[in-house]
């Protein structure tokens, strides 16, 4: 069984769905920090300038290095979930997309979470529902773990209490990586390769790389979405050494 591990991040690009759908079971890091400037409660669209704008989640970051990612509560909600729904509309309202994706998170603007976390959580297993991803999804805070473990012993340990026998990595940890750990431990690991697909963006003529899923969806619809994303997952370098 393949494993593979990430934080809940707010509307994720692509290739985060891509090592989400390369795996039997994808853990959700909810009860580790919260790392500052992360994806873990903000997410780039292109705004009608053409340029990148952030969708930021607010929340009570007063303290966080000694609280839980899954502890940190949202602030100003209201606020910011109109304000999010208002750049989307500003953004992509004039796609001809824009009614068919909003049917399926608008909703998403309206109900209120307790947590930073909750709220990436929902919108992550939203999107996975669109792309029809049937990995199963478990959160940290629901398996037996010790919570002194980082990193490399952490991951290792959390493949271990899932049942893992294959681990798929992002190539961002190779720095921290202790290979031999997960041979001697009879897991198989991988680092995933993923090149985004390129495709019309509105408001640009130069393609711009590495947005939300949501760029993805109200430019192309949800169907040419999940072709586009089949495409470039079967293109990748699913398990590369």
């Amino acid at each position: 069984m393949i494993v593979s591990i990430h934080q809940p991040h707010y509307f994720p690009w692509m290739g985060y769905f891509d090592k989400m759908a390369k795996a039997d079971t994808f853990i959700l890091l909810d009860d580790v920090q919260l790392e500052k400037g992360s994806y873990m409660y903000r997410n780039r669209i292109l705004n009608p300038q053409g340029k990148i704008s952030y969708l930021t989640i607010s929340g009570d970051k007063h303290g966080f290095l000694d609280r839980s990612y899954r502890e940190i509560a949202s602030t100003n909600d209201d606020v910011w979930l109109e304000k999010h729904a208002t750049e989307l509309k500003r953004s992509y309202g004039e796609s001809a997309f824009f009614e068919e994706v909003w049917d399926k998170i608008g909703d998403l603007f309206s109900k209120k979470e307790e947590t930073i976390a909750a709220y990436c959580i929902r919108s992550v297993l939203r999107l996975k529902e669109i792309l029809e991803i049937p990995t199963k999804i478990l959160l940290q805070s629901d398996l037996p773990s010790d919570d002194t473990k980082r990193k490399n012993d952490l991951v290792l340990s959390l493949c271990k209490t899932a049942g893992a026998d294959g681990y798929l990595s992002g190539n961002g940890a190779r720095k921290y990586t202790d290979e031999s750990s997960f041979e001697n431990a009879g897991i198989r690991l991988r680092y995933q390769t993923f090149q985004p697909p390129v495709y019309d963006q509105m408001h640009t003529e130069e393609f711009v790389p590495g947005l939300s899923m949501l760029d993805v969806l109200f430019n192309c619809g949800t169907e040419k979405t999940k072709e586009l994303f089949r495409e470039a997952s079967r293109a990748g370098k699913e398990f590369e050494e």
